[in-house]
């Protein structure tokens, strides 16, 4: 029986929208909140239970079942193999019903490679595709707004009210939004100012006037974090996205100087942002604690090369391996190390810093250097994954440059990276199986999606079109 190619399926399936899909965009709008909830007034986050209940919904699906499998791929293997380590080093040293070792788990390895596997199955269609976009655009827009009222004003409008409480999280003094952490709220405005860009050109009507001013939002929140490897990674990721994506080059001389002209607006017309902004480029503390931490995690990672010191036991047992450097002093030594891959040697070992390096390569390094045109939707309709791909790129930069200069314990960017990486990977993760509304599968040579539908007559099938 022929079929014909086509570009996109029948609008049924596109506007198919079960409860397992809104849990997961709940899961991702809410885990802003997350560590930060019983100011909320709950007991526990509610990404945690919106997470838990979307898994469940989608195991007990059976057309999403149906619809997509998942293929194992050696990101997978790397994924469960990091998380299986990672959960019997924190059984081995006590960790593993600790408060921070079990939550530091979730928001770092777990959650946000389960949304590497989730993602192809649960965002398989551009219609759901395009309904996260939207979410990803208010929460830019939310984000970037709390930092404009937090620094500019009026702080009245600050929402909710913990973020304005000097007693609460740290930075204060920095916008910090509902993280009450600079750093984390730096990385999710350039992650989702990436996607209020990307949603500028791809979503229509009023979509587009809400992207684009979410998109200017979080560029000046960027700048009100005073977070250097955040400013680092957007600019890095800004112009590689402009390089990367052909039609975007013309503009990015245009983007470099509207930039430019913006920071220096900013700096006019923000009482005291530009004293701010050179005080922390020349302020040389961070980057003592950042020597001494590091310096000791490797330390650490010699003298237990295969198995490390445990799962989140640095803060604890850290200060046994700092020494006195000839060139800096020591400063706090009861914190993190400040770097992700030297932290997973320390903590858990060589052989575990290398699988964890294998995963990121594995993942969203693989997905990058495979380039725009082959990120693929399982659906057939690829309009949109080069546009993902571009999100990814932006996000990825800025989340290695906070990477190499913080512990990145933060549930909601890392949960982006996994949950972009995994959709620009969607068809090379997955194999699309028959649907009773018609059959999805992809020439290899080519890529084409092809749809057959039933006939209503004679039960022939007939070719698809738009």
């Amino acid at each position: 029986m022929a079929v014909t190619p086509v570009t996109a399926l029948p609008a049924g399936l596109l506007r198919d929208r079960p409860a397992y899909l809104y849990c997961f965009i709940g899961c991702i709008v809410t885990n802003m909140f997350s560590g930060n909830a019983s100011h909320l007034g709950f007991p526990v986050g509610p990404d945690r239970l919106l997470f838990f209940a979307g898994v469940v919904l989608l195991l007990l699906d059976p057309e999403a079942m149906r619809a997509v499998r998942l293929r194992p791929r050696l990101v997978h293997v790397l994924a469960v193999l990091m998380v299986a380590i990672a959960v019997w080093s924190a059984f081995m040293v006590h960790t593993l019903t600790e408060q921070m070792g079990y939550y530091a788990l979730l928001d770092r390895l777990i959650v946000p490679f389960a949304f590497l596997c989730c993602a192809p199955i649960v965002f398989r269609t551009r219609d759901r595709r395009d309904l996260l976009l939207k979410a990803l655009v208010l929460v830019a827009l939310y984000l970037g707004a709390t930092a404009f009222f937090e620094m500019i004003g009026p702080k009245a409008l600050v929402f909710p009210r913990y973020i304005t409480d000097p007693s609460v999280g740290i930075h204060y003094g920095r916008a910090r939004g509902p993280f009450v952490e600079a750093v984390a709220d730096g990385l999710a405005m350039t992650q989702c100012g990436f996607a209020a860009a990307f949603a500028v050109v791809q979503l229509r009507g009023r979509w587009r006037w809400v992207a684009g001013l979410a998109a200017v939002l979080c560029g000046l929140g960027v700048l009100l974090t005073l977070t250097r490897s955040v400013w680092l990674g957007a600019i890095v990721g800004g112009v590689l996205v402009c390089i990367s994506i052909r039609e975007l080059r013309r503009f990015l001389p245009a983007l470099v100087a509207a930039g430019v002209v913006g920071v220096f607006l900013a700096f006019a017309l923000v009482p005291g942002l530009s004293n701010h902004t050179s005080d922390r480029l020349h302020d040389q503390l961070p980057v003592w604690d950042r020597q001494n931490t590091n310096a000791a995690a490797w330390r650490a990672a010699s003298q237990h090369p295969l198995t490390g010191i445990g799962w989140m036991k640095f803060i604890q047992v850290g200060p046994e391996y700092v020494q006195q450097a000839a060139t800096y002093p020591i400063t706090n030594v009861n914190i993190e190390v400040h770097n992700v891959f030297l932290s997973r040697a320390a903590e858990l070992g060589f052989p575990a810093a290398g699988v964890f390096v294998g995963v990121v390569l594995a993942g969203p390094g693989f997905a990058l250097a495979r380039g725009p045109r082959r990120s693929r939707s399982p659906d057939g309709d690829d309009s949109d994954m080069r546009g993902w791909w571009a999100v990814l790129l932006g996000g990825f930069c800025v989340w290695i440059s906070a990477a190499m200069l913080t512990p990145l314990p933060y549930a909601l960017p890392n949960l982006l990276l996994w949950l972009e990486t995994g959709l620009v990977l969607s068809a090379y993760q997955t194999r699309s199986r028959p649907s009773p509304t018609g059959s999805v599968r992809h020439d290899r040579r080519h890529g084409d999606a092809q749809v057959a539908q039933p006939s209503r007559a004679a039960g022939t099938p007939v070719a698809a079109g738009r």
